[in-house]
Parts: structure tokens; C-alpha cells; sequence
């Protein structure tokens, strides 16, 4: 009997499965030839050129230019007085007198503190009695020396006391001096440490004293600035306790830098005020040079990292 059309039987079956099989193959392998015979043209879409992962690696490297240092243009300072002292006591004695207190103004000259120093009066009246009696003594022996009635030796021996009683009453009188002590400059009492009445031990500070209106400004800046900052450089301080905008001028700088901080102590003087400055007031001092120091031309750089 004849199969019928369009049904196909197990053979039929499996050939077409192996035409299927073979096309496909072959499309396969054509597409695989046109993609490797494609890869070096200008067409193919993940070439490394157009990579931006790659494309990263590839670029040349651009170096950042150097940035310029920043100089800081204020900078932190003191007020000061330019001359400060501490009174002490040179002996031990009994303050009888201290006529300025705390805050008290005084000019040069001025007493400050007075000792009891009696028994070293009453010492010095001695010591110049018995330099009158050695004197006297020597001048007795010289003239008799003149009509050979005395030895030479007793004139030589009444000539070395004469001597050593001067000198005693010149020590005595030389303490004497300290019973007494005066303000080397004018000023003001900054504290009173010791009190009229009290005993002082020699050494004891008894005052601390300080000039009244001749003052400077103490700056700590960075030590990079000494490429610049010299003597006679002028500044603005304002003082942070009053508010007040004073001018100054640097007068010297420190000898050292601090190795730890890189800054060096300046100091300047106080060119114009017009309110109330006193020591121990401390400020910001800017300064007009230091903000020309901060514009540094910095070399521009090409894309190779040169620069042009």
C-alpha cells in the first residue's frame, strides 16, 4: 500500500533532522569567519581604542602643577613693656617703708622700699671712730719718726691699721646702701609682693615693676617668612580686648627659629594708638607684605607633564 503525502516515516524524519543540523553549522562557522576576518577594521565595537577602561591606561599621564605654599598674612601677638624688673631685697632686714602699691606710677628715682638698718648705722659710726683713732695713731708716729723717736716698724704697723679700718668702714657703708632701693626707670607696680612691716630675707623679690608707656609688640610668625620679613616691615594689630586698630614696625628679629613649630619670635615697636594699650593685651598683627608673598606664579603644564 502507498504511504500518503505530507505524513513523513521514521527515515524521512531523520534526514530532515540532519539537513537542520548541518545549516545551522554552517551559519555558524560563516559568522565566525566574517567576525575574525572583520576584528582589525575600523567597524569592530570593543576594540581597545574605544575601551574607556583601556582607553585610561593608555592616555598619557598629566602631572598636577605644584601648588604655591600659603603664607598665612596674620598672625598672633603680646603687648609688652620694654623694660620689666624685680625688685629684690640685698640684705635681711625690716621693711619700714614701701610708698607704692599695685598699679601705682612712679618716676625714675622714685623710693621704692626702705629697710630698719640701724645696727648697721651704728656699725658704720664705729667703724669711722676707730678709723679717726688708727689715723690719728699714724700721724703721731710720723712725726715722731721725724726726731728718730719711734721706730720704723711701729710707723709701718700704725700705717696698715689705718688702712684696714678705712676699708671696714667703706664695707659697712657699702651696706649700708642697700638699705635703701630706687626706681631704676619710670613705671607702674605690677605686684607687690612684699608688704611694709614684713622681714625680708636677702634676695626676696619685693616688687615687679615694669615701664608705663614704652611698648612693644611680641609676633610668633612662620619661620618661612624670614624669605621676606625684615626690619623696618610695618604691621596692624588689633587688640582683642578692646577692639582698637593700632600701627606698628618690626625692630628686630629672634635669633633662633623653633625647630618643633617653624616660628621665630619678632618684635616691634608701636608707631601710632590712640586708646588704651597696656601690657598683657594681646591681638592678630597682619601684615600688607605677606599677602604680596602669597601671589606665586606656578609654571603651567602641558599634557606630557612638561611644563611650557
Amino acid at each position: 500500500m502507498n504511504e500518503p503525502l505530507g505524513e513523513d516515516g521514521p527515515e524521512q524524519g531523520g534526514r530532515n533532522k540532519l539537513l537542520i543540523g548541518g545549516g545551522v553549522a554552517l551559519l555558524v562557522a560563516v559568522a565566525v569567519g566574517v567576525f575574525a576576518a572583520g576584528g582589525s577594521g575600523s567597524d569592530l565595537k570593543w576594540s581597545k581604542e574605544q575601551s574607556p577602561a583601556v582607553a585610561a591606561e593608555v592616555a598619557p599621564t598629566r602631572t598636577q602643577p605644584p601648588k604655591a605654599a600659603k603664607l598665612e598674612s596674620a598672625v598672633r601677638g603680646i603687648v609688652k613693656s620694654k623694660q620689666e624688673a624685680t625688685i629684690a631685697s640685698r640684705m635681711t632686714a625690716r621693711i619700714v617703708a614701701m610708698p607704692y602699691g599695685e598699679g601705682d606710677s612712679f618716676p625714675k628715682g622714685a623710693l621704692l622700699a626702705r629697710f630698719d638698718c640701724s645696727q648697721i648705722q651704728a656699725q658704720l659710726n664705729a667703724a669711722h671712730a676707730a678709723t679717726a683713732a688708727y689715723r690719728k695713731t699714724y700721724e703721731t708716729n710720723v712725726e715722731l719718726d721725724q726726731y728718730e723717736a719711734v721706730g720704723k716698724n711701729e710707723v709701718a704697723v700704725s700705717q696698715a691699721n689705718l688702712g684696714k679700718a678705712d676699708a671696714e668702714a667703706k664695707a659697712v657703708a657699702a651696706q649700708l646702701s642697700d638699705c635703701a632701693v630706687y626706681a631704676p626707670f619710670s613705671g607702674k607696680v605690677v605686684e607687690e609682693i612684699a608688704h611694709s612691716r614684713e622681714v625680708a630675707a636677702s634676695g626676696q623679690p619685693l616688687l615687679k615693676i615694669q615701664s608705663g608707656g614704652n611698648l612693644e609688640i611680641e609676633l610668633i610668625v612662620p619661620s618661612r617668612w624670614l624669605t621676606w620679613l625684615r626690619p623696618g616691615a610695618a604691621f596692624g594689630f588689633t587688640i582683642d580686648e578692646t577692639g582698637q586698630d593700632i600701627q606698628g614696625v618690626v625692630t628686630r628679629l629672634g635669633a633662633s627659629v623653633d625647630a618643633v613649630s617653624k616660628t621665630i619670635r619678632v618684635t616691634g615697636d608701636i608707631t601710632e594708638t590712640t586708646g588704651l594699650v597696656l601690657p598683657g593685651m594681646s591681638g592678630t598683627a597682619s601684615f600688607p607684605d605677606a599677602a604680596k608673598a602669597n601671589a606665586v606664579t606656578v609654571p603651567a603644564a602641558t599634557s606630557n607633564g612638561k611644563s611650557s
